[in-house]
């Protein structure tokens, strides 16, 4: 699933136990508090779950410049981050 995507499926069908979007690392989501921060860009360019899909050319540009950096990526079975270099057990 591409980071675009996954940011998407994430506003619009946020699920409680979802700690970050899919492929996403949630130590760096929370403890960075990215999420916090996206939110609040969302806010500010006045985009909510009703019309993110007008928005999606913002909302990519977004997660390219400040959310690819902790995209999980596979070594063996894991899932490590390039940022804070936790694994985490591939699903």
């Amino acid at each position: 699933m591409s980071l675009f995507q996954s940011i998407i499926n994430f506003v619009t069908k946020k699920e409680a136990k979802q700690a970050a979007p899919e492929g996403l690392c949630p130590n760096c989501w929370g403890r960075q508090e990215y999420e916090g921060q996206f939110f609040e860009a969302m806010k500010n360019e006045g985009i909510d779950v009703n019309n993110v899909s007008e928005k999606v050319g913002w909302v990519q540009d977004y997660a390219d410049k400040h959310l690819a950096g902790i995209e999980l990526h596979e070594e063996g079975d894991q899932l490590v981050c390039s940022k804070c270099k936790i694994s985490y057990r591939a699903q």
